[in-house]
């Protein structure tokens, strides 16, 4: 199989690899409005969502992703961030969301990174 390299300021030509999750989260939006979401992918710099509404893209919303816990995953942990969406697109019958994390404390970067040396390591 040949490996395809993403056109240049495409939404897939990230530098750091993504993750795929499948986990649930809250969106406030700028306004007050809150949104259920999925996370469908994580990385490093941000985050991919999927939305039954448009999302504005170019704005800063808070997030509470529900993380399952590494040592228990049947136990969620709500864990509040900042994103920034860079782009919203259409697809199939949801709205395709990437964001970027924004000012992310200690301990939220550090379980990401777990979780992302998690997923990097499945077969």
């Amino acid at each position: 199989m040949m490996a395809t390299t993403p056109e240049r300021n495409s939404i897939d030509s990230r530098k750091e690899p993504r993750f795929s999750v499948t986990w649930r989260a809250r969106l406030t939006l700028p306004d007050g409005q809150v949104h259920e979401v999925r996370v469908r992918d994580i990385s490093e710099k941000g985050v991919g969502l999927l939305s039954d509404f448009p999302l504005p893209s170019n704005t800063v919303m808070q997030l509470v992703l529900g993380v399952p816990d590494l040592k228990d995953m049947t136990r969620l942990m709500a864990v509040p961030v900042r994103i920034n969406s860079a782009y919203v697109v259409m697809q199939s019958h949801d709205f395709r969301v990437g964001a970027t994390w924004i000012d992310l404390s200690d301990a939220v970067r550090t379980l990401l990174q777990d979780w992302i040396r998690k997923l990097s390591y499945k077969v």
